[in-house]
């Protein structure tokens, strides 16, 4: 296991404990991580790819929770 892996276990353990309404937050920590496998040039795993896009899609809910009707 490279370091990595150690990092990005760490952040999907993170998100994986953080509040459900807030988890989103997150989601800078996760992009830098993304981004170094995609440097790497190996592939970015599977986990990491739909986790970015259940919290992509969190954020924007979340935006959309405040706005008057």
């Amino acid at each position: 296991m490279t370091e990595l892996d150690s990092t990005a276990r760490a952040i999907v353990s993170e998100i994986a404990l953080a509040d459900p309404a807030t988890r989103h937050v997150h989601l800078d920590k996760l992009h830098g991580v993304i981004s170094k496998y995609a440097l790497t040039g190996n592939g970015i795993p599977r986990q990491l790819r739909q986790l970015q896009e259940d919290l992509t899609n969190e954020a924007i809910e979340a935006r959309f929770d405040n706005l008057p009707v």
